[in-house]
């Protein structure tokens, strides 16, 4: 097994003025290409390519995360250094795949915290109207403006707690998994996982307010939640029935960010694993993140076709496996937790 980690892990509240200094020192190499959109080149963007001397930098903004438009931009990846992913999911998965084609090194620069892909070597694209995850590689560095981070809208922050919640179903389903004699189970990439989880859980309301010290706590569980799919080679630590339900709702069109269906998913994975899906709830609750599906717009069909094909999504042993879902027995389940 051969595991990558981040070369520097950078965080200040305003990087501007050390990022020459940090980049050129990296071992990088002296000319990068950036991926951004038009909001974070007006936020960010500009500001980072005005304080590098060192460093010739290019701003490119993507038009797609379509696989075959991303495997175009990996063309322009080859004639630079490194490359950057500046800004939130889009910019970050574009990144980290046109560097794995390129086989250049990337630098994750969030300035969103709304999932745990920071540092994971996967990324989602599209395929023909399908989000699909295909391999990548993890960042060799990892840079974090607070200041821009805690200018983000809250709800961007929300979700990012709210895919870190998810790993505790997550975790639970590989423990189903092991004991059904499916696959093993690794303590310390689930210890991990769960580590993430329980942060979040403690700085709920630092994170509400947007405290600095509440988002450095965020970030950290991100990178921890990554970490632990890293090392394991795969995303099992952190994602199970609650990420298969999220997919089958964006499969029927749900236009909800990612943490927050996964965190609705949570609540019912935890009450089919008989966990305790009212304090998760409740905790989702505190976060201000939906707890219901018509809070996400989902409407009742969406969400009970959701959970009846969730379990043929993809190929992973979860609780879903278990169980012969219906369309009266999805709704039986979406009404008892309180989803519908």
């Amino acid at each position: 097994m051969l595991v990558n980690f981040p070369y520097e892990i950078f965080i200040e509240d305003d990087v501007s003025s050390q990022i020459d200094n940090v980049l050129s020192k990296s071992g990088l190499g002296k000319k990068c290409i950036i991926f951004c959109n038009e909001n974070v080149r007006e936020l960010m963007g500009e500001k980072i390519l005005s304080s590098m001397d060192s460093v010739h930098a290019d701003i490119v903004e993507p038009d797609s995360l379509e696989k075959s438009y991303v495997a175009s931009m990996a063309d322009k990846c080859s004639h630079y250094d490194f490359v950057i992913g500046m800004g939130g999911g889009r910019a970050i998965d574009l990144a980290k795949y046109a560097a794995f084609v390129s086989g250049k090194p990337w630098v994750a620069f969030p300035t969103i915290l709304s999932h745990d892909g920071v540092v994971s070597s996967r990324a989602i694209l599209n395929e023909n109207g399908t989000k699909i995850s295909v391999d990548a590689k993890e960042p060799s560095m990892i840079i974090a403006d607070m200041n821009t981070i805690q200018k983000a809208p809250y709800r961007y922050i929300a979700a990012g707690a709210g895919d870190l919640i998810s790993n505790i179903t997550a975790v639970e389903d590989w423990k189903i998994a092991h004991k059904d004699g499916r696959e093993k189970y690794h303590v310390v990439m689930a210890k991990l996982s769960l580590l993430a989880a329980e942060a979040v859980q403690e700085h709920i309301q630092e994170i509400r307010i947007k405290d600095r010290h509440g988002l450095e706590i965020l970030l950290w569980s991100l990178i921890c939640s990554g970490f632990a799919m890293n090392i394991y080679g795969s995303s099992r630590p952190c994602s199970g029935s609650e990420h298969n339900f999220s997919h089958a709702l964006e499969k029927l069109g749900s236009d909800a960010l990612h943490g927050e269906q996964v965190a609705l998913g949570t609540i019912v994975s935890a009450y089919m694993q008989g966990g305790d899906w009212q304090r998760i709830r409740s905790v989702l609750k505190e976060l201000n993140l939906p707890t219901s599906a018509e809070q996400i717009g989902v409407d009742e069909k969406m969400a009970t076709k959701a959970l009846e094909i969730s379990a043929s999504i993809r190929d992973r042993y979860t609780i879903l496996s278990k169980n012969h879902i219906d369309e009266k027995k999805a709704q039986d389940i979406l009404s008892a937790c309180d989803v519908l």
